[in-house]
């Protein structure tokens, strides 16, 4: 009886074990969401102002499974972002009386690519590091700086659970333009 408890608690403990190296091999897609826009405003005086603007996310995560699940149809992933910003951005500068240009351009920075693996192996799949992901994102803040453009954070939940408090948060902003 000792001994098959001791083999159990084995067995027990080598599928923990392999458990946790299969969650350690999960991989993490990151994404960060970036648009390029222009806005239409009233300034203090009333005056109408136009001025160029960069909204930029910070880098976001999830399961490769949800990001396949969501990337999967004609909306993509750039759809999910599309739909966050109207529901957090768009409407608080609407709301503000702004008039943001919506068909700017969006763009989602991604991990994730095929590798030209075949489709049935192990590896269909390469992904880069967050540090690589942060690159690309600081060199296109940099790039439309440089241009000219007001850069403006704004939060991408992925799953949509903070778009309420995001949108409170959108509210709260005030025109950015710099008054020399």
């Amino acid at each position: 009886m000792k001994t098959h408890l001791i083999w159990l608690s084995l067995g027990i403990s080598i599928v923990l074990i392999a458990g946790d190296g299969l969650a350690a091999n999960a991989q993490t897609v990151l994404l960060v969401c970036t648009w390029d826009t222009s806005s239409v405003f009233r300034d203090k005086t009333g005056k109408e102002k136009f001025e160029r603007r960069f909204y930029v996310s910070p880098v976001v995560s999830m399961s490769k499974e949800e990001f396949l699940e969501a990337d999967r149809d004609g909306e993509r992933i750039e759809g999910l972002c599309t739909t966050y910003l109207e529901n957090t951005v768009i409407t608080a500068a609407v709301d503000r009386g702004e008039r943001l240009d919506t068909s700017g351009q969006l763009k989602v920075i991604r991990n994730i690519e095929l590798s030209g693996e075949n489709a049935g192996s192990r590896s269909v799949y390469k992904f880069s590091t967050k540090e690589q992901i942060e690159k690309l994102r600081d060199a296109a803040v940099k790039e439309l700086k440089d241009a000219g453009r007001f850069i403006l954070n704004f939060n991408w939940d992925v799953t949509g659970n903070s778009e309420i408090a995001d949108l409170e948060s959108e509210k709260k902003r005030t025109v950015p333009t710099v008054v020399k």
